[in-house]
Order: structure tokens, then C-alpha cells, then sequence
């Protein structure tokens, strides 16, 4: 990087859009520092470990590293470098269509985040300046949605195969519009809010009525057949668990399999609120973390007791909701259950985990069949039953609790096999890959209750 780079942060988490703060970025640190109005707002910060009542305009400064550029809520705005990530890719190519070519790495990172760095997932709107900030907001218009038609059926088929002949026409129909990380193609959108009716528009940039913002994840067929039909059977099984999950919607467009999957981090008119997930606020804390696996479920729950930050509300249940998330994630074969995929929301001043998302049970497979991406309670050293009964020890319960959420579990995932061989897309060998590994999973975890 030749020259130093700023950017300005806003956030529309208010009544009306207002700017936080002013980022710095040099050849070996990044900067960020409160604006003096926004201090005076009492609204949530940059991150939760960055707590503007604390910090006050004290700049923060965090080194940069192979891993961060930039402070950890802002990296997590940036699409994963790799070739294969939809998101990104969808934003370099309408960057070459302006012209815009950066070289890789930070360069493409920041070209990226100056384009696409608001309207995203959680509180934060990131542009190059002031101005900037100010057209955007300014351009809302009249909110519209327009129905599914072949033409966005086809460039989107374009799109999932990298190559799209009429990608001009579908970014000029789309705008650049925000995404989301991950392997899987996903569109930040609109719909009506009574629910899914094939029509859809741009996401909000204001508050707004008679809309509510959804995700639409795209199946990509070849790498994952199925897994759009295994998502919303996991959500399924998860709010018959009692857990609070997004409402959502299986559809096919053009031919696509497509989940409609409504934000969390909105309320019902739209207006952002204040969504992290574990690994930026952990990266925020910790340096050593580098990943969203680089940690153990036994420290999350010590980082929820101890954090002179408050990061939930309620301690007891906060505990209660990871170790009940890691046994349902156990019983249905996710083994996906990273710190990405585990965030803090802000609800009316009380901060809670959000609603279950991303649960997709991924053992189905062969690639992705891990029993945990991070370990707990010593498994490995020991058997499943008494790395359980550690883990639970860790989170300050006693075996009693930890043997009612088993029965719990096993209860809920009774009939979760035949639910598994009824689904229709997914191949008979991921089902017969699944259900072999939940099979044995459970059986292990029955034996706790003996």
C-alpha cells in the first residue's frame, strides 16, 4: 500500500442516519476515532468492545496483521478473498465495469468495502467521505419490488458458474448490493412483509413499512445438492427446540433452489440494530485470534463470565443457549458451529444472542465432516459423555442440567432420520452419510442419560 487511506463510519441504528466516526488506515496500523457528536448520542458503538462511553474520542489504534487490516466489525463488512466467493466476485465485477481494477489483496479489500461497506448485515455503514455518506442516504426514493423474472433467473445462473455475459444488465437491476460472507451465493433484498409472494427490491437504506429485509441463498447444485431443503429442516428442528429462529421460505427460481430467509438485524421498520458476531468481538479482545475456529467453546463461556465488557445480559442463559446450540448441533450433524455463525444482538438495551442462523447440518458432506470446528470439555483426550459433562462443569451447571437438554434433544431429533430420507433433493448418499453419523452421535449422547 503506497498511500494511507481514510474512510468515514456511519450507522443508521438512530432516528436518522449519523456519523460515528473516522477510520485511518497506514502501510502498518489502522485508526479509528469517535466523532464528538456521536458521543453524545448514547447510541451503540463500532463494536462491543469498543464502547463509545469508554473509549470517548481516544483514537484506537490496532495493528495490522496478515489476518486484520482493519479493526475486526469493519474486516467482517469485506467478502473473504477467493476466487470462489460469490459476494466478492459479484462486487469486482462491477467494479470493472467502472473501470476499477485493484490489484489484489488490501487493495481489492478496500475498493470493496468503499462499495459495499454499507447496508449490510448489523449497524455499520462504512463510505469514502462525507459526501458520500450523505448522497447515499439521500437517493432512497420510493422503495419498489418487482417480480422474479427470466432475466434475473439467467444472469444469476451466469453468475453461480463465475461467468456472466449480462452481468452489466443484472447489476444494473440489482445496484451494488451489499452481501454477505460465505461459500454460499447469497442477495441482500426486500420483500413484502406478510412473507414471500415471488416479488422482490433492493435492501433499505431507510427506515421503511411494508417491507421486511431477507437474505436469498442460492443453492450451487453441484458442490451441494440438497442443502437449501437440510437448512430449513435444521431451523425447523431448532424452533421446535425452543430457539428463536428467522422466518423464511423455500422457493425455486428459475430453476435454482432458493432460501428467503428474513434479517434479524432489522427491526420492523427496517432500521439497523446493533448485530456482532463472537469472532469480531473476540478478535477485538485477542490478537492471538485468527480465525473464526481459533478458540474453544469452554472460552467463549468464560469470556461471557468474565468480560469486564458486558457482552449479554444474562449471563445464565447465555451460557445455557451455547450449550444447548452444541447439543443440537451434535444431534443433527452440523459440525459447523463457529464463532461466525454464533452473534450478540442489541434488543431494546438488552444484549442476547441473536436468532439461530446458518445451523445447516454440513456432515452430510464427506468434505465438511467434522463433529465441532472448535473443541470442548477435552474431547479427544476424552470420550463425547465426559468432555459434556467437563464442558458443562466449565459453564458453572451441574450434570443435571446437562442431562435434561440431552433428553431435550434427543426428544426433539426423534424423528429426525425419516425427516432426513424425506427431503427430496438431497442425495441418498448424503443421507445415508447423515444419518449414519447423527445415529452414532446420539447413541453416544444416550448413553450421559445411563
Amino acid at each position: 500500500m503506497k498511500t494511507d487511506r481514510e474512510a468515514v463510519v456511519w450507522t443508521r441504528i438512530g432516528v436518522r442516519p449519523v456519523k460515528m466516526g473516522r477510520i485511518y488506515v497506514t502501510g502498518s496500523e489502522c485508526r479509528f476515532t469517535y466523532s464528538d457528536d456521536f458521543l453524545h448520542t448514547g447510541l451503540p458503538g463500532v463494536g462491543l468492545l469498543y464502547p463509545p462511553d469508554i473509549i470517548q474520542q481516544t483514537t484506537l489504534v490496532r495493528p495490522r496483521s496478515e489476518f486484520f487490516d482493519l479493526l475486526p466489525p469493519i474486516q467482517s463488512l469485506i467478502p473473504p478473498r477467493g476466487e470462489k466467493n460469490f459476494q466478492r466476485q459479484l462486487i469486482l465485477s462491477y467494479l470493472a465495469k467502472k473501470g476499477i481494477v485493484p490489484s489484489r489483496g488490501f487493495d481489492a479489500d478496500w475498493e470493496i468495502l468503499m462499495i459495499a461497506g454499507h447496508g449490510g448485515i448489523g449497524h455499520l455503514d462504512v463510505f469514502k467521505d462525507d459526501e458520500k455518506a450523505l448522497e447515499w442516504y439521500s437517493s432512497s426514493g420510493k422503495h419498489s419490488l418487482f417480480d422474479i423474472s427470466d432475466k434475473f433467473g439467467f444472469s444469476l445462473k451466469e453468475f453461480l458458474t463465475w461467468f456472466d455475459a449480462d452481468s452489466e444488465g443484472f447489476l444494473q437491476m440489482i445496484g451494488a448490493t451489499p452481501t454477505v460472507g460465505g461459500t454460499i451465493p447469497k442477495l441482500l433484498m426486500t420483500i413484502p412483509d406478510t412473507g414471500w409472494t415471488g416479488r422482490t427490491g433492493l435492501p433499505s437504506k431507510i427506515g421503511t413499512q411494508g417491507i421486511t429485509d431477507v437474505i436469498l441463498k442460492f443453492e450451487q447444485t453441484k458442490s451441494y445438492p440438497g442443502i437449501i431443503e437440510l437448512e430449513a429442516l435444521a431451523l425447523d428442528l431448532h424452533e421446535e427446540a425452543g430457539f428463536e429462529v428467522p422466518r423464511r421460505w423455500k422457493t425455486v427460481i428459475n430453476d435454482i433452489p432458493t432460501f428467503v430467509v428474513e434479517r434479524f438485524d432489522r427491526d420492523k421498520n427496517c432500521n439497523p440494530l446493533f448485530t456482532e458476531t463472537l469472532y469480531s468481538i473476540f478478535a477485538s479482545g485477542d490478537q492471538s485470534i485468527t480465525n473464526s475456529y481459533s478458540t474453544s467453546y469452554d472460552a467463549i463461556g468464560r469470556v461471557i463470565d468474565s468480560s469486564p465488557i458486558d457482552l449479554v445480559t444474562d449471563i445464565k442463559a447465555a451460557k445455557q443457549y451455547l450449550l444447548k446450540r452444541l447439543l443440537l448441533a451434535l444431534a443433527t450433524g452440523n459440525g459447523d458451529m463457529h464463532m461466525e455463525n454464533l452473534s450478540i444482538i442489541n434488543r431494546d438495551g438488552r444484549l442476547l444472542f441473536s436468532p439461530v442462523y446458518d445451523p445447516t447440518p454440513m456432515r452430510a458432506y464427506s468434505i465438511h465432516n467434522l463433529l465441532t470446528p472448535m473443541p470442548f470439555g477435552g474431547y479427544g483426550e476424552v470420550y463425547l459423555d465426559e468432555a459434556l459433562i467437563r464442558f458443562t462443569k466449565n459453564l458453572g451447571f451441574r450434570k443435571k442440567t446437562l442431562l435434561e437438554m440431552i433428553e431435550e434433544v434427543l426428544a426433539v431429533t426423534r424423528h429426525y432420520e425419516e425427516r432426513i430420507k424425506a427431503l427430496k433433493t438431497l442425495p441418498d448418499k448424503n443421507k445415508e452419510n447423515l444419518i449414519s453419523i447423527v445415529e452414532s452421535i446420539k447413541s453416544e449422547l444416550a448413553v450421559c442419560l445411563k
